[in-house]
């Protein structure tokens, strides 16, 4: 189970394990820690520690070896590629992120030093050279952050091996980083006293990796001879710059808190890139700012185990864009679960994840607790709220003249985040009403996801989904749904923008062939059965290829799968998943499924499910949808509930609890 570092591992600094990957402790140096790390373990911000304790746990085991297995490797550059659009800068993304991990492998190993400032150079030129290139979305603000870390880690006032990041590299490296804060303060304001951090340009991701950027540098650059005494929009000092965001981002942590954690519901992709950043407030920041980024973490860490099925998060989602719905991710959030909880798959690919790798974060041991146990406990509901409501912004990127932000409603209602988790399955979606698309901001709307993910494969999974149409990439507002425990129904939105047909698709690989026997399919995993049911029109079974364009161009293919067609595309379809335990065998779950009535009352669907819970959805969007004659509450007053993890809306305290070990989360 994953412990708390070390306090001789946070005396050198975060990120510091003395060498690679070994801990040597001498006892003069345990007692100079301790008289270190007094005023920390006063104010509560440091685990205490013993002589014993001090190995290194399973995390730092597992993110040390990521470094170890390339050690001695020369640098591999990926490839620049041109502009994604016209007027933009080059798409560097991926070269850049190829130089800041080599560099972060070869200071923390100790190894091919000059290599490494060298390659730090190249990049920080690159973008000297090339102007636009810093500014474009897609780019320069991706791997800034961890630029920063290492130069927090390992430049001329390092706190953990200074020195190894040379001055005149670290010199190089901040001036491209000047030039894009200075840019990018004409738009991003850390104006948290009018926003209530609920108003920002472009996506949560891209507005977290800006004012990642605008925080750390002022707190590196504030002080030095060269930058002092410049100022930004508004004559603001780097001084006042870097109080104003540590301010904001306390708010940020709180708000999150308070209202739902992430616009971006569960996208394993974008939230993993949201929260780089964070692992260095939390890291390098002051006592207040550490403190509240640190319960976030644990937040959102408990939020995520206890949906997970074998590093697959489970429930409803937004962004998950094209085909990605269709098969497990194996970047980002699951290569972080992997390092901190050993489930998963080992990844392969190390991009964004270097801040958490070179940080002394790890979950808190109940959160470990529920990551590996949870399913122990039998099936369990959880409920969260998030926002979504509000006033679509104008412009695509933080950097456009004459942009304006998305701005959040966080009063009333909005999105219900209902799971079902069994130890055979988690069922999930986002229940919301029937709005029209230009009610919700398009990030909260984009591709949301819902269906069942299965412990048995990590790409075994029940998917009704709306594609897009055409050459669209997304579709926003795509649905709109109810569910009560194993039980989901769902309809097609009209008011959709760039909707195509609605299917249900299903892997070929990982669970059994669909079987149709009148107007149900019944498909059975290792353990569980379900049934896809479309209620009012009939269908085809098929195994056509899914395909999606990509920004760049390509078309991206699914898996192979198997797909269910509706004739009519506003047909309501019901998923209904069982674990084997509760039936006798397959064919008393078929026999059951005959049984659950189906009726219309006018436009109302009425369906009594295997649960015995009776569902409606009205399939002209006017009535609320119902849970055994109660209209669904968009706005409980619960922001978290589950077994594990509860708060109330608004409220800034967190229970996050697994058995008879709890631990308090007060963001007041």
């Amino acid at each position: 189970m994953p412990v708390r570092p070390s306090a001789v591992a946070l005396a050198k600094g975060p990120g510091c394990f003395l060498g690679s990957g070994s801990v040597r402790i001498m006892i003069d140096a345990l007692n100079r820690t301790r008289r270190t790390m007094a005023p920390l373990l006063a104010a509560g911000l440091v685990a205490t520690t013993t002589a014993q304790e001090t190995a290194p746990s399973e995390f730092r085991e597992r993110a040390d070896g990521i470094f170890q297995a390339e050690a001695g490797k020369p640098l591999k550059r990926a490839a620049k590629k041109p502009p994604l659009g016209k007027d933009r800068g080059n798409y560097t993304r991926a070269y850049s992120f190829s130089i800041v991990q080599f560099a972060a492998r070869c200071f923390f190993l100790d190894e091919m030093l000059d290599e490494a400032n060298a390659a730090l150079a190249e990049n920080a030129r690159h973008y000297l050279d090339n102007p636009k290139d810093i500014v474009d979305r897609d780019s320069f603000h991706w791997h800034a952050d961890i630029v920063m870390r290492l130069i927090d880690m390992y430049g001329t006032h390092g706190s953990s091996h200074p020195g190894r990041l040379t001055s005149e590299t670290e010199e190089l490296c901040l001036k491209p980083i000047w030039i894009y804060v200075e840019k990018s303060a004409k738009y991003n304001k850390p104006d948290h006293a009018t926003t209530g951090t609920w108003h920002f340009h472009s996506t949560e991701n891209h507005h977290a990796m800006d004012f990642s950027a605008h925080w750390h540098f002022a707190k590196l650059a504030k002080d030095r001879p060269d930058y002092r005494d410049r100022t930004l929009d508004g004559g603001v000092t780097l001084k006042d710059h870097y109080r104003a965001w540590s301010d904001y981002i306390i708010v940020y942590c709180r708000e999150r808190a308070k209202k739902g954690i992430n616009i971006e519901i569960m996208c394993p992709g974008y939230n993993s890139v949201w929260l780089k950043g964070f692992y260095n407030f939390r890291d390098f920041g002051e006592p207040e700012v550490r403190r509240s980024v640190d319960m976030l973490l644990d937040l959102y860490w408990a939020s995520w185990s206890q949906e997970q099925l074998n590093g697959v998060e489970g429930g409803g989602k937004t962004r998950i864009r094209g085909v990605n719905g269709f098969s497990a991710s194996r970047h980002g959030i699951p290569t972080l679960a992997w390092l901190y909880f050993g489930i998963g798959q080992k990844p392969t690919i190390i991009q964004g994840e270097i801040n958490a790798i070179l940080s002394n974060y790890e979950p808190p041991a109940v959160v470990a607790e529920i990551a590996h146990s949870a399913r122990m406990h039998g099936p369990y509901e959880v409920r969260q709220r998030a926002q979504g409501l509000g006033e679509q912004g104008v412009g695509d990127a933080i950097l456009n003249e004459g942009s304006k932000p998305n701005r959040f409603r966080t009063e009333g209602g909005g999105i219900v985040r209902y799971s079902y988790c069994d130890p055979a399955f988690t069922i999930g979606t986002l229940m919301t009403e029937a709005r029209p698309v230009s009610d919700w901001v398009a990030i909260s709307a984009q591709s949301r996801w819902q269906g069942v993910i299965f412990p048995d494969n990590p790409h075994a999974r029940i998917v009704p989904v709306v594609r897009p149409a055409g050459k669209a990439r997304d579709v926003l507002n795509g649905h709109w749904s109810v569910q009560s425990k194993g039980c989901l129904i769902t309809q097609k939105l009209k008011g959709n923008k760039s909707g195509g047909p609605m299917i249900v698709w299903m892997p070929e690989k990982g669970m059994a062939a669909p079987v149709r026997e009148d107007d149900l399919v019944f498909v059975e995993t290792e353990g569980a059965y379900a049934l896809i049911r479309v209620a009012g029109s009939d269908f085809t079974v098929s195994d056509q290829p899914v395909t999606n364009p990509s920004k760049e161009g390509s078309t991206r293919v699914a898996p192979p799968g198997r797909l269910i067609l509706p004739k009519s595309d506003t047909a309501p379809v019901i998923v209904e998943v069982m674990a084997k335990s509760r039936v006798k065998d397959f064919a008393d779950f078929k026999k059951r499924a005959k049984a659950c009535e189906l009726k219309m009352d006018g436009s109302v669907l009425s369906y009594r499910s295997l649960y015995g819970d009776v569902l409606t959805l009205d399939t002209r969007y006017k009535k609320t949808p119902t849970i055994n004659g109660e209209p669904v509450d968009y706005a409980p007053p619960a922001v978290f509930e589950s077994p594990f993890l509860n708060s109330d809306y608004d409220s800034g305290v967190v229970t996050i609890r697994s058995g008879d070990e709890a631990k308090v989360l007060d963001f007041n």
